[in-house]
């Protein structure tokens, strides 16, 4: 294990494809939505043929899930708070939800490393949350005080858990308190500029969710190796795995980014939004460059055409929500239908999974995405756990493509 960890982004590891690391597949919470773990039935246990289902694979690809959610539900959180208030009863689910992510972590370390170390965790975890809440606030309330108290109290919390990522993982405390150091300065960015309604917002947030790959890759790598875990943490197929979970994820996760911009600012053409707009079509180029890299630059060009689309029918489903135009719900509706059907072909073609199959999981993911965009425009206590919902959803269909693709590419 290097002594430095390395930040990896998406981007470019979308376009290379064959990312290096592990991740931490364990434990399932409970079945909560709030960033649940991949199913047993995803695990190394299931598929011993399966080099995307190794242990060390699905460690990696699950690190990276609940890491990303992590920084995708505080997003939502803040965003919230900036449209209701920080005491609404919206924004207090948002926290719920997010505690929930803090959980499904929490039981991951506990099944690695026992009871004793995923108390400790929690306990650290939800503080370090608790200072992103009052860093939130003083932006909010020009309180510099407030904001400086949060700062000073996020560089103890970051000392104090490389410390015990370091004694359990046998990493390099200073190592871990770099990388850290990241998510705090990434993540701070990312809440100044939603708080205020910044072009930037979307960007920042895709930056601090990319950043956790790179985080997620180096404590995978160093567990895999301590506990001896089945599989190669660098290898071609967990690369292709954690890639696609990632990249995936943010696709909903940007695409909430837009419409909570929309709640916040109320309208489409705000700096904030635009911003917002942006940056989904950012990760929209980062999957077609995968695709490319896979398939070919014809591939890329079809998947661009199809995925942009879907997001237009996406806007048009909020636009007719958010101005009770049923007809332009309904329509909307009947050209993600279709949408549906076409690139499920092309999924299907291009993998050599069933058609019929991968239409029937984008139908889910149509179906998770617009209840999240439903409870967001209502301003619902619901929303964050319907954002959950959709991102975990997408979790799920990257393992099932990176599966096919790893055993069609022969990928190992």
């Amino acid at each position: 294990m290097a002594s430095r960890i390395v930040p990896l982004k998406a981007g470019a590891a979308a376009a290379a494809i064959a990312l290096s690391a592990a991740a931490c597949g364990s434990s399932s919470s409970g079945g909560s939505a709030a960033g649940s773990s991949p199913p047993a039935s995803n695990s190394a246990s299931s598929s011993g043929s399966d080099a995307t289902a190794t242990q060390a694979a699905t460690l990696r690809s699950g690190l990276d899930q609940l890491f990303r959610m992590h920084v995708d539900l505080t997003a939502a959180a803040v965003q919230t708070a900036v449209s209701t208030s920080p005491t609404s009863s919206q924004t207090a689910a948002a926290l719920t939800t997010l505690d929930g992510n803090t959980v499904a972590i929490g039981d991951a370390i506990g099944q690695i490393y026992g009871a004793t170390a995923r108390t400790a965790f929690l306990k650290m975890w939800r503080a370090h949350i608790g200072f992103f809440v009052e860093y939130t606030i003083g932006l909010a309330t020009h309180d510099n005080s407030k904001v400086n108290d949060a700062q000073a109290k996020l560089a103890n919390y970051k000392q104090d858990f490389a410390k015990f990522l370091g004694g359990a993982t046998a990493i390099s405390p200073t190592a871990i308190a770099t990388e850290l150091q990241g998510h705090i300065q990434t993540l701070e960015a990312a809440i100044e500029a939603i708080v205020t309604k910044s072009k930037t917002a979307g960007e920042t947030l895709q930056m601090a969710a990319e950043h956790m790959d790179g985080t997620a890759q180096a404590l995978a790598a160093g567990i895999a190796k301590e506990k001896n875990l089945t599989g190669n943490p660098d290898s071609a197929a967990s690369g292709l795995r954690s890639a696609l979970t990632g990249l995936l994820i943010q696709h909903v996760a940007q695409t909430v980014q837009v419409i909570q911009s929309v709640v916040a600012t109320g309208t489409l053409a705000s700096p904030e939004t635009t911003g917002a707009v942006s940056a989904l079509d950012q990760n929209t180029v980062d999957l077609g460059k995968a695709i490319g890299s896979l398939y070919g630059g014809s591939a890329q060009r079809a998947f661009l055409k199809m995925w942009r689309a879907h997001i237009g029918f996406f806007v048009e489903y909020t636009q007719g929500l958010a101005g009770h135009d049923q007809a332009k719900v309904a329509d909307a509706r009947h050209k993600l239908a279709g949408y549906q059907r076409q690139f499920g072909s092309f999924l299907g073609s291009a993998t050599g999974l069933p058609a019929r199959a991968v239409s029937a999981d984008l139908a889910a993911h149509v179906q998770t995405l617009e209840t999240a965009i439903k409870a967001i425009l209502a301003k619902s206590p619901t929303a964050g756990a319907k954002i959950s919902m959709a991102e975990a959803h997408m979790a799920g269909t990257a393992t099932v493509l990176a599966k096919a693709i790893a055993a069609q590419k022969q990928l190992s």
